[in-house]
């Protein structure tokens, strides 16, 4: 949850990196940003920067086109983007299969096929969807820097010194530990169900993303206790 407060000045540093970046976005306001605080923040700008993401959606149909905007040393928790099956309301579960609702937090479906829908994820990608199901690939996503520096951190062998350090807290939560070094010019291909994460070094970081049709409730994160979508209050009085 984030404080309007803290989420308007958040949406200002993120418009203000967008425009210094040089990356031409006509008639882009600060407003336009979505500010994504993944449930860590308790409300405060402080907290934000430490664990956050900015985002403008350039397209999203058939092809997705975002930029992300990360504040300096501003981490993005690890997660994938896995297959999903939606199942007709009442399905019964099956072998084989997990109940996205149970490992994503406070997932409410998606818009086009209702909260009631039954969504699984295959524990294993050789399980056939099954037939009355409508299967969801999971997502492949492109990542070109266009401004400041970064950590990526995705499987493979260790990094023993990354340039950027992962958050101690969220360490446990990060399984994929190989660093790859984000700059300007730099870009980087992720397959589906791939476990990702990003640290910005300390000018900040701003990416362009290609991916097809990004739906961004599915993203099923490390850490259980993330929520995707921001909720967005009004301070206390």
């Amino acid at each position: 949850m984030l404080y309007r407060d803290s989420a308007t000045k958040a949406q200002k540093l993120y418009y203000e990196m967008i425009l210094k970046s040089g990356f031409p976005v006509k008639g882009l306001k600060p407003e336009d940003l979505e500010v994504v605080d993944f449930g860590l923040s308790q409300g405060e700008l402080d907290s934000f920067k430490i664990v956050g993401l900015g985002i403008y959606v350039l397209v999203n149909a058939a092809e997705c086109g975002k930029i992300l905007c990360f504040l300096p040393n501003q981490y993005m928790p690890e997660h994938r983007h896995q297959s999903v099956i939606v199942m007709p309301k009442g399905s019964e579960f099956r072998k084989g299969f997990l109940d996205l609702k149970k490992i994503v937090k406070d997932f409410r479906g998606l818009e086009e096929y209702g909260e009631d829908a039954v969504y699984l994820v295959p524990e294993s990608e050789k399980i056939p969807a099954p037939k009355e199901g409508i299967l969801i690939p999971g997502k492949q996503e492109y990542f070109h820097t266009i401004k400041g520096a970064g950590s990526m951190f995705v499987p493979g062998e260790p990094t023993a010194n990354p340039t950027y350090k992962i958050p101690k807290d969220q360490r446990p939560y990060t399984t994929a530990q190989h660093e790859v070094f984000l700059e300007p010019g730099v870009g980087f291909h992720l397959a589906d169900n791939t476990p990702h994460s990003v640290v910005a070094g300390p000018e900040g970081l701003v990416v362009l993303e290609f991916s097809l049709t990004s739906r961004d409730p599915l993203d099923i994160f490390t850490n259980p206790n993330i929520d995707r979508i921001t909720r967005i209050e009004e301070r206390p009085k």
